[in-house]
This record gives structure tokens, C-alpha cells and sequence, in this order.
């Protein structure tokens, strides 16, 4: 991403205007490393527009199965802030498990707790001694990730989660925009002190996360019921091998309601505080293949690499990859963490011992190539 055509004024050598780092460019950058999700990164790179301009923070709540991408998209906005020079004030971003901020003996809401994760992260824009206004400027602009936001819901099996209400409404208050009081230490005069900042929160943004797992089968027996009126889409379905199949699939972005998470156990002032709620797509075949073939962290790179310091070119047939895309599609509530597992068990034999593979093939040029056909792939998913 250290391109000149996103960090700087390429006439000039200075640093952009931030407000010209507009929200397809954002988008442009982050799909770089979030495959699959383009309506998802548009909301986010608008949110992050708003953000780093000065605007309302525009909150975000993603829900997604495991393995779709949430932490994947909270990671590359980390990457996004760490790699565009214009961003550097906003670097103190913190990814933090909702579970963390509740301590569930005195079932009180800890946002110290908050504060020193996003504390961390400030110091390393001020240096190791930083002034307290320094230090005050860095915080109040921090991204806030909280993952696994759903594991906090009011209702947990059909009864009330004292520790769920306490999470969402402290939360709320956070993002309504509070004065926490922040003991820490700063330099004033070349000299440490210990020193309480009053930290706005109104200027931070908050991106919350959640799989929201018994969310997807409580709408489905909504939608399923014959009284309910509505009905679920067929679709023609291309398989890896050519074929086509139809099937009836259930999509929650097709009929999710916010009555449905206030069922859930999401308290509704707390839902009102969010700009967007973004569902993340399942990932289908050709998606989950093309993360297998070009994401820079795919289990395919990661081996390639491998094989490179022996000083063998791996390489994987095109329908292998379909065929191992298909077979992880098939493990709906994982989606790319799929991808591994099944991979995994395809690569692992040849990790052990690729020269005596039958599949080794010596080169011209004295190197070795081994190709992953589409023959292995069956072996291992049937």
C-alpha cells in the first residue's frame, strides 16, 4: 500500500489533503486484503471517511459466520492507518474481545480497561514520553474493535444476561460520547507525572463484530413458518466439475429485521448508536477460490513460500483450487478458515517428504516443480 499514488501528491512530495483520500480509494486499498466483501468495505471505508475528516464517527456493526472476514476487515483498517502517512494520528486503533470489558464478579463495565489498550497503542505515536496533550489528542481519535460482540447479548438460552446488559449499556454511554477519567503517566517540563486525562469519547469509532450464530436459524424458523409470507430464493448452483445443480438457500441479508436482534438479546438504544449493520456474505465457490489463489495470507502462499526454500515451485491446477473451494463452501459456518483445515490436509503429506512424491518433477534449470492436481484434492475430500 506504500504507493505514492495513495500516500502523497505526486507532483509536490507532500502529504495529501486528508479529505481528498476519498471513500473509493479506501475501498480500493482494503479490498487488497478483504476479498469477497465489497458491500461490507464500502460501508467501512464511508465510516472511515467520516472518521478521519472530522465528521460523526460512523459505527459499524458486522455480523458474519466465522471465517467470512470480520477480524480480517479490522486488521486491514490496522493496516490501512499503519501504511498511509496521512492516517498516522489515527494509528491508535485497538482490537479488544467484548468479554474483556466486563467484570463479571461486580458485574460492573470496565472502559479502563478500554483506555489502556487504546493507551498502548497511543504511545506508540508519542514516544515514550509524551505530553499529556499529546498523549489526550492520540486517544480521543482512536478505532475501536470489539469482537465477539454477540457473546454479550441481554438473552442467553431464553434468559436474561445480567452481564450482557451491563456490557451494551456501558458501550452506549462510550458512544454517545463520555469524559472517562484516565489515570496515567505523562512528562510536563521535562519531568513524569502521574496525571488523570479526561478523554472525550465522541470522536472515536467504534466497529463492533459478532458470528451471531442462533441469530440464522432464529430467522429462518420465522421465515420458514407459512404464515410468515415470505419465502426463500432458489438459485442455479455451478459446481467445480461443470455441473449444475438448483438449490434453496436461506440468506439472512434477504430478510433480517432489527426486531430480529432485539430478540436476540441486543438492546435497542444500543442498536440505535450504530450508523450501520453490515451482514458479511457467506462465501461461495468462486470467492473462497479466489482468496485460495490471491490473498497474500492464503494456506497456498503460505506453503508456496515453503517449497521455496527447497527449492521447489509449488503449484495448484485450476480445478483443484475449485474443488478444494467447493468442499470448504460445504462448511457454511467456518467459510475461509475452511480453506486451511481442507488445504491442510492435502499439503501436509507433501510438506513431510515432497521428493519421494511421484508428482516431483525436475526442471531445466535444476530447480523442481510439484503441481497439486485435482486427483490429490479428491483423495482427501471424497
Amino acid at each position: 500500500m506504500g504507493e505514492q499514488r495513495m500516500n502523497e501528491n505526486s507532483n509536490t512530495g507532500e502529504l495529501r489533503p486528508i479529505e481528498e483520500i476519498t471513500p473509493p480509494t479506501i475501498y480500493k486499498e482494503l479490498n487488497r486484503g478483504v476479498l469477497g466483501q465489497s458491500t461490507a468495505l464500502r460501508y467501512v471505508s464511508v465510516a472511515i471517511f467520516k472518521h478521519t475528516t472530522g465528521k460523526v464517527p460512523g459505527n459499524i456493526l458486522l455480523i458474519g459466520n466465522s471465517g467470512t472476514g470480520k477480524t480480517t476487515i479490522m486488521n486491514n483498517i490496522q493496516r490501512l492507518y499503519h501504511d498511509v502517512p496521512e492516517y498516522k494520528s489515527f494509528r491508535a486503533m485497538t482490537i479488544i474481545n467484548a468479554n474483556l470489558l466486563v467484570d463479571s464478579e461486580r458485574m460492573e463495565f470496565q472502559p479502563s480497561r478500554l483506555m489502556a489498550a487504546v493507551e498502548q497503542r497511543a504511545r506508540a505515536l508519542t514516544g515514550d514520553k509524551p505530553t499529556p496533550e499529546a498523549l489526550k489528542a492520540a486517544m480521543e481519535r482512536a478505532t475501536i474493535c470489539i469482537d465477539e460482540i454477540d457473546k454479550m447479548s441481554s438473552v442467553v438460552a431464553g434468559k436474561p444476561n445480567a452481564i450482557g446488559v451491563v456490557l451494551q449499556q456501558g458501550l452506549l454511554t462510550l458512544m454517545e460520547g463520555e469524559m472517562v477519567a484516565h489515570t496515567t503517566h505523562v512528562w510536563v517540563d521535562g519531568v513524569e507525572v502521574q496525571m488523570v486525562l479526561s478523554i472525550d469519547t465522541r470522536h472515536m469509532m467504534f466497529i463492533c463484530g459478532g458470528a451471531f450464530e442462533t441469530l440464522y436459524d432464529q430467522v429462518y424458523l420465522r421465515v420458514a413458518n407459512p404464515s410468515s409470507g415470505e419465502k426463500m430464493k432458489s438459485q442455479a448452483i455451478h459446481t467445480a466439475d461443470g455441473q449444475v445443480r438448483i438449490e434453496t438457500r436461506f440468506s439472512l441479508t434477504d430478510f433480517l429485521k432489527p426486531e430480529d436482534l432485539f430478540e436476540y438479546g441486543m438492546v435497542p438504544q444500543f442498536m440505535a448508536r450504530f450508523d450501520n449493520v453490515v451482514l458479511l456474505r457467506d462465501l461461495d465457490t468462486p470467492i473462497l477460490k479466489e482468496i485460495l489463489l490471491k490473498s497474500v495470507d492464503s494456506p497456498f502462499h503460505r506453503s508456496k513460500n515453503f517449497f521455496e526454500v527447497l527449492g521447489i515451485n509449488l503449484e495448484i491446477d485450476e480445478l483443484a483450487a475449485a474443488l478444494i473451494a467447493e468442499a470448504a463452501e460445504k462448511n457454511i459456518r467456518t467459510g475461509a478458515r475452511a480453506l486451511r483445515t481442507i488445504f491442510g490436509k492435502i499439503i501436509n503429506r507433501l510438506e513431510f517428504d515432497p521428493w519421494s512424491h511421484q508428482g516431483i518433477e525436475e526442471l531445466a534449470d535444476g530447480g523442481h516443480r510439484l503441481l497439486i492436481t485435482p486427483d490429490m484434492v479428491r483423495r482427501i475430500t471424497g
